[in-house]
C-alpha cells in the first residue's frame, strides 16, 4: 500500500517528467547526413557530416547548410547554379601543398576530401555547442594532410538576435603543409559564407556604408549585410560577419559581392603560408543574425566577441 508521502513523490515525479518532455530549449538531432540544431523545436542550422555531392561532382563534407533566420527562412545556399562549389558556410582555399607538391584545389573539391571523424554536442537553455574533428584527405593516396578541430557555438542573445561562433584550428599532419588563396589579385580564401542575397542588400562596417568591389575591400573588423532576407513585413533584417583581422596571418581584406557569390574574410592571399608539422593555425569568426541592430549595438556585440 502506498503511503501519502510515497504518493506525493510519485505525483511530483510525474509532473517533472511531463515538464521535461514539454521543455524544448536547445537540442541536437543526428542522422546519417549530419546534425540539426533546434531551438524551441525550430531548426536553426544543419551541420553536414556526410560527404554530399551533385551527381558525384564537387563532393564536400563539414559545412553549415541550411542556416535559418529569425522567421525560419533559409539564409544559405548549397550548390548554387552560378558557383556549384559553394556550400553554405564553409572553410576552404584554392591552394593546398604538402611534402613539396600541390595536393589539390580544396575550393572546388579537387584532390581533397573531408572526413568527419568525431562529433559531440552539448546544450543548455540558450546555448548549443557542436564540436567536430575533420581530416583533410589527399585523395591521391587517402593520406590525411590537415586535422581540423571545429567548434560551432549557438547563443540566443536577445529575442531578435542570435550568434553563431566558429572556433577553428588547423593542425598540419605532414611536412611542408601550406595553404593559399586564389592565385589572382583577389586572393580569396578562408571563412566563406554563401548567403541568399536579396536585391536590396547593403553593406556597412565601422567605416560606414561599404561598396562591394572585385578586389579586397579594406573596412572594419565586422561587416553588416542588411536587406529583405525575410518575407516578414516587420522590418529590415541583417547578418553580421565578424572577424579578428589583427590575428590573421597575411590578412587581405573583405571580398564582398552583392549577388551570386560568397562573402569572404580573405587570408593569406595568393602567396601561401606554411603550417609546420604538428603545429596549428587558430582563428575565429562569428555571425549575428538580427533584426534592426544599429552600428553601435553591433560594435558592442563585437567587443563581447573579442573578449571571449
Amino acid at each position: 500500500m502506498y503511503t501519502v508521502k510515497r504518493l506525493s513523490f510519485l505525483i511530483s515525479a510525474l509532473f517533472f517528467l511531463q515538464a521535461s518532455g514539454n521543455a524544448q530549449g536547445i537540442e541536437f538531432r543526428k542522422d546519417q547526413e549530419g546534425i540539426m540544431m533546434l531551438e524551441d523545436g525550430e531548426p536553426r542550422f544543419f551541420y553536414q557530416t556526410a560527404t554530399k555531392s551533385l551527381d558525384g561532382k564537387f563532393p564536400r563534407a563539414s559545412y553549415i547548410h541550411p542556416l535559418h533566420g529569425l522567421d525560419g527562412e533559409v539564409l544559405t545556399e548549397d550548390f548554387p547554379a552560378d558557383h556549384l562549389h559553394h556550400h553554405g558556410i564553409f572553410l576552404s582555399w584554392h591552394q593546398l601543398y604538402a611534402e613539396g607538391k600541390r595536393v589539390g584545389d580544396p575550393w572546388i573539391s579537387e584532390g581533397v576530401a573531408w572526413e568527419v571523424t568525431r562529433t559531440s554536442t552539448k546544450s543548455k537553455k540558450n546555448t548549443g555547442k557542436l564540436k567536430s574533428k575533420i581530416n583533410w584527405i589527399r585523395t591521391e593516396d587517402n593520406t590525411p594532410v590537415i586535422r581540423e578541430d571545429l567548434v560551432v557555438t549557438y547563443e540566443r542573445l536577445e529575442d531578435d538576435v542570435y550568434a553563431l561562433t566558429f572556433d577553428m584550428k588547423l593542425t598540419a599532419l605532414l611536412e611542408g603543409v601550406e595553404i593559399g588563396g586564389s592565385e589572382d589579385p583577389k586572393g580569396y580564401g578562408g571563412f566563406s559564407p554563401r548567403f541568399k542575397l536579396p536585391e536590396d542588400v547593403q553593406f556597412q562596417s565601422t567605416t560606414g556604408k561599404v561598396e562591394p568591389h572585385n578586389l579586397p575591400v579594406q573596412a572594419g573588423p565586422w561587416m553588416n549585410l542588411s536587406g529583405s532576407f525575410s518575407s516578414s513585413s516587420d522590418g529590415t533584417r541583417g547578418i553580421v560577419i565578424m572577424a579578428e583581422p589583427n590575428k590573421l596571418p597575411s590578412y587581405k581584406g573583405w571580398i564582398l559581392r552583392s549577388a551570386n557569390s560568397m562573402q569572404n574574410v580573405a587570408f593569406p592571399g595568393r602567396e601561401p603560408i606554411g603550417i609546420k608539422k604538428g603545429k596549428s593555425l587558430k582563428f575565429r569568426n562569428q555571425l549575428l543574425v538580427h533584426k534592426g541592430l544599429t552600428p553601435e549595438q553591433i560594435q558592442g556585440y563585437y567587443e563581447s566577441f573579442r573578449k571571449e
